[in-house]
């Protein structure tokens, strides 16, 4: 939906070379839309062709066995979220990552928003940074998909709410990855502090990366809380300089309304970023920076540019490949942030 169209406006810089997928019907329709013949349910046939340079694993869940099959098989390598649902699968993959003489980058599309980075020169301007609010409203994402052409067309339907609730529990408790969440918060942990921590890494992984890429590594997780059966949750935790980052994630369904805050606050300033849908293509995230001029208040609201982060994180990785230098965003960084999100969910069960 969102990297299949960049990778096809530049035929001059990309070639979709072959495509993967376990359901025929998508995979058949796909590969009409886009023009591919080669057309795999088996994705080592995938990782056996020499055409392909360069993979891009974009499934749900975790990415953990594709990512280390594409690293043995020598290909470079572009992976979404999470790359899996635990810190020592997370590990696994960036011990073979380290291994291999290929690229590997992960996906965290924020780190490449202008307006992100507009704003992490600004917070590092701050002498005296003191709080960090993340606040996640989040909608259903169909909300935010309905506009798009998804293939094999269907009419799409809103879920319910206890559909959506329903669906988050059956992931977190009896899907594929349950086995590494009930590990990472412990077997007997209540089914509220397993969902909450399934959404750390299906969802809030993005805003604990974000945080990262600012702040460097946290010291400590202070406290975390879970309610509304895990679909919603708050957790503090401090940084170096006796900084606090207090993150917020909130199911809200029914209202259409996508809405990620991202605040620093200082004495001599403030920095607020608020992120739309991600399905927004091209959607500019505003930025307001307060400052004081003199005895006078200060308010600027920005829109730095209408570049699309999920266009520009892939531009980002040909360049890496052709040129051999290290991505912005690695395997490292998916380790990092997997073990803060072990560290808030640790304190989520308890």
């Amino acid at each position: 939906m969102m990297h299949l169209p960049t990778l096809a406006e530049r035929p001059d810089l990309f070639t979709i070379a072959a495509l993967a997928d376990l359901r025929p019907d998508a995979l058949e329709a796909v590969g009409q839309r886009y023009g591919v013949k080669a057309l795999h349910t088996d994705p080592h046939e995938l990782l056996a062709r020499a055409d392909v340079e360069a993979v891009l694993l974009l499934s749900s869940g975790s990415h953990q066995q594709a990512a280390l099959d594409t690293l043995a098989a020598g290909k470079h390598l572009f992976v979404e979220k999470p790359v899996a649902f635990s810190l020592g699968e997370t590990e696994a993959v960036a011990a073979a990552a380290a291994r291999a003489p290929v690229v590997a980058m992960v996906g965290f599309h924020k780190r490449f928003d202008p307006a992100y980075q507009r704003a992490r020169e600004a917070v590092r301007c701050l002498r005296d940074l003191r709080l960090v609010e993340v606040t996640v409203l989040h909608p259903d994402d169909g909300a935010y998909r309905a506009h798009h052409a998804i293939l094999p067309w269907r009419e799409q339907r809103a879920p319910s709410e206890a559909e959506i609730d329903g669906e988050a529990a059956r992931e977190a408790l009896e899907g594929p990855v349950s086995g590494a969440v009930a590990r990472m918060v412990g077997a007997s942990a209540a089914a509220t502090a397993k969902i909450a921590a399934w959404i750390l890494f299906d969802s809030v992984v993005h805003d604990v990366d974000a945080v990262r890429g600012i702040l460097g590594e946290p010291e400590e997780v202070l406290s975390a809380h879970a309610w509304r059966g895990g679909l919603a949750q708050t957790s503090l935790t401090r940084f170096p300089g006796d900084v606090r980052a207090l993150l917020s994630w909130v199911s809200l369904p029914g209202l259409q309304h996508y809405e990620e805050t991202l605040r620093f606050v200082g004495p001599e300033g403030r920095i607020t970023l608020v992120f739309p849908s991600p399905y927004l293509r091209h959607a500019p995230t505003p930025l307001t920076i307060e400052r004081m001029d003199g005895g006078e208040l200060v308010v600027e609201h920005r829109t730095v540019s209408y570049e699309e982060a999920f266009r520009a994180e892939l531009h980002h990785f040909r360049e890496c490949v052709l040129s051999g230098k290290k991505p912005a965003v690695g395997l490292e960084d998916a380790v990092a942030s997997a073990r803060w999100i072990e560290a808030i969910a640790r304190a989520l069960a308890g």
